[in-house]
């Protein structure tokens, strides 16, 4: 009787599907992870979608923290702008209105992270004129505009704890993946940690490795070959006015990646293998406050298992 129970057991488990691994977002931007049984959002199977930007319009906290965070982008204070394009950046779709009416017609746009801004928020391919639909990211790489879930989303986090979220309390949802590749340009203007980081797109977790491949070479003062350099940046100091090869404890010209905003950057170079470093990952060519005589740029994949794939690299 007992090998019988245990055979129907094994049978079920390997026809029913797994639960699914989420990361979601609420709308006052508390962060809460965990499985959950839910098959589908709307009509779309679960196991189909990346994430889910919710259309619904801001609530009062996330409308404080846009106005704010406007400011925050056009200031001076650069640890202030990062995490101020961090939060525009998560808070997403409510953000697109106010954004598009805060552009001026001024031809300078790059590098300008306000300017920036729009494309982390809505891949062009995913634009539509109703700006309230929800946008759902898929697997296949299409996206579907739809109108906001109705119900609600049960949360089982690691400890046991379940928590039920409505969908109009939801800003964002995401779904672990095992894999996740990027191709991508980091360029050495746009790019640069004078500036600002690529973002990968990818939310690396505690259990994540992140193998970086970077090819080509950046030229960080024009036409003086001795400040050329691949990913492992220069070897000597740039003469004549350089004694030292390194910028914030590493080489000029270096691939470097950080880990959010509030991250210490770290090498990455040709080739770097990153485990035990959670949240979302960034990329950058290293230079110090000169970077207008920037050229060039790094082609760098990646794989990066038990991730969450939150968007495009921007």
């Amino acid at each position: 009787m007992l090998r019988r129970v245990l055979v129907t057991f094994l049978l079920l488990s390997s026809v029913l599907p797994a639960a699914e691994w989420v990361r979601v977002r609420t709308t006052d931007g508390a962060v809460v992870e965990g499985s959950t049984s839910a098959k589908t959002v709307g009509k779309t199977p679960l196991s189909q979608i990346l994430t889910v930007y919710s259309g619904a319009a801001a609530s009062e906290s996330e409308a404080a923290r846009i106005t704010a965070d406007f400011a925050a982008i056009q200031g001076t204070d650069r640890a202030a702008r990062d995490k101020a394009v961090e939060e525009l950046t998560s808070i997403g779709l409510p953000v697109m209105t106010p954004l598009l009416k805060a552009y001026k017609d001024t031809d300078q746009h790059e590098p300008r992270p306000l300017y920036r801004l729009f494309e982390r928020i809505m891949p062009s391919y995913a634009d539509d004129f109703d700006r309230s639909l929800t946008l759902v990211r898929l697997a296949n790489g299409t996206a579907q505009r739809v109108a906001l879930p109705t119900g609600s989303l049960d949360v089982v986090d690691g400890s046991g704890k379940k928590t039920s979220l409505d969908w109009t309390k939801i800003r964002t949802l995401a779904v672990r993946q095992k894999t996740v590749k990027r191709t991508m340009e980091v360029h050495s203007l746009k790019h640069c940690t004078q500036i600002e980081f690529l973002d990968t797109g990818v939310i690396l977790t505690a259990t994540s490795k992140a193998d970086l491949t970077a090819r080509g070479m950046v030229r960080i003062s024009w036409d003086t070959d001795s400040w050329a350099s691949d990913a492992t940046g220069i070897k000597v100091p740039g003469a004549p006015a350089y004694k030292s090869n390194l910028v914030d404890g590493h080489p000029f010209g270096s691939l470097v990646g950080r880990v959010e905003p509030a991250g210490e950057n770290f090498f990455v170079g040709k080739q770097a293998a990153l485990t035990g470093k959670s949240g979302r990952l960034r990329l950058a060519v290293n230079d110090n406050a000169h970077w207008q005589n920037n050229l060039g740029t790094f082609h760098v994949t990646m794989t990066a298992t038990d991730a969450f794939d939150m968007g495009d690299a921007q």
